[in-house]
C-alpha cells in the first residue's frame, strides 16, 4: 500500500520529463532556423543554425551537388543522349522550303525553275552536309560546357540568395511529418526517464 501511494505521489515526474523532452526537441528544431537575424539574449549572441551558418552550408552542399549529383561529365553524358538530328532535320526543311524556296522564285529567270524537287534537293544537300558537322558540334558544345558551366559556383550562388524564410516554409513542408515524429520521440523518452526515475526512487525507499 505504501509503495502504491509512493507511486501516486511520483506520478507527476514522468509527465513533467515528456514534457520537458518534447519541449527541448521542440526548441532545437526551432533554433535550427530561428531567430533569422542574431539577436542579444542576457549578453550572449543568439541565432538559427542554419541562418549563421549559411555560408558554409552553400559551400557543403554545392560541393556535394557537384561532386554526386551533378558533374560536368554527368550533364555531358545526358546531352550525348540527346537526338539533335530530328531537330537540325526540321529546322533546314522550314530554312529550304518556307524561307529559301520563297526568296528564290522572287529571283527573276531564276525563279521559274524552282519547284519542289528543286527544293528538295537543295533540302537533302543541307541535310548531308549537316550531318558530317553534327558529332564534331556536340562534342565541341560538350567541350565548351565542361570548361564553362561551374556546377559548384552556380548552387552555391543559389542557396546564398535564397530568402531563409522560404527555405524554412520548404522545409518544415517537405519533413513536418518527420519533424512532428522527433517531438514525440523526445517526450516518449522523457516520459521513461522519468518512469525510470519513479522506479529508482520508490526502491530507495
Amino acid at each position: 500500500m505504501e509503495t502504491l501511494e509512493a507511486i501516486a505521489r511520483l506520478a507527476w515526474i514522468p509527465l513533467v520529463t515528456a514534457l520537458i523532452g518534447w519541449g527541448t526537441n521542440w526548441l532545437a528544431i526551432r533554433m535550427l532556423f530561428r531567430p533569422h537575424a542574431p539577436q542579444k539574449v542576457l549578453g550572449l549572441t543568439i541565432q538559427g543554425l542554419l541562418p549563421r551558418r549559411r555560408m558554409e552550408l552553400a559551400d557543403k552542399v554545392a560541393e556535394v551537388v557537384e561532386r554526386e549529383l551533378l558533374s560536368q561529365h554527368v550533364i555531358r553524358e545526358e546531352l550525348d543522349k540527346i537526338d539533335v538530328h530530328k531537330y537540325v532535320d526540321g529546322f533546314i526543311h522550314r530554312v529550304v522550303r518556307e524561307k529559301l524556296g520563297q526568296k528564290l522564285r522572287r529571283i527573276p529567270l531564276l525563279g521559274g525553275m524552282v519547284n519542289d524537287t528543286t527544293l528538295g534537293m537543295l533540302e537533302r544537300a543541307a541535310k548531308d552536309s549537316v550531318d558530317e558537322e553534327i558529332e564534331p558540334m556536340r562534342e565541341r558544345l560538350a567541350d565548351d560546357l565542361e570548361s564553362h558551366l561551374q556546377v559548384r559556383e552556380i548552387v552555391r550562388k543559389r542557396i546564398e540568395t535564397y530568402e531563409i524564410e522560404h527555405l524554412e516554409s520548404v522545409v518544415l513542408e517537405v519533413a513536418r511529418r518527420e519533424l512532428r515524429a522527433i517531438e514525440w520521440l523526445g517526450a516518449i523518452l522523457g516520459f521513461f526517464v522519468g518512469v525510470a526515475q519513479v522506479a529508482i526512487l520508490v526502491a530507495l525507499g
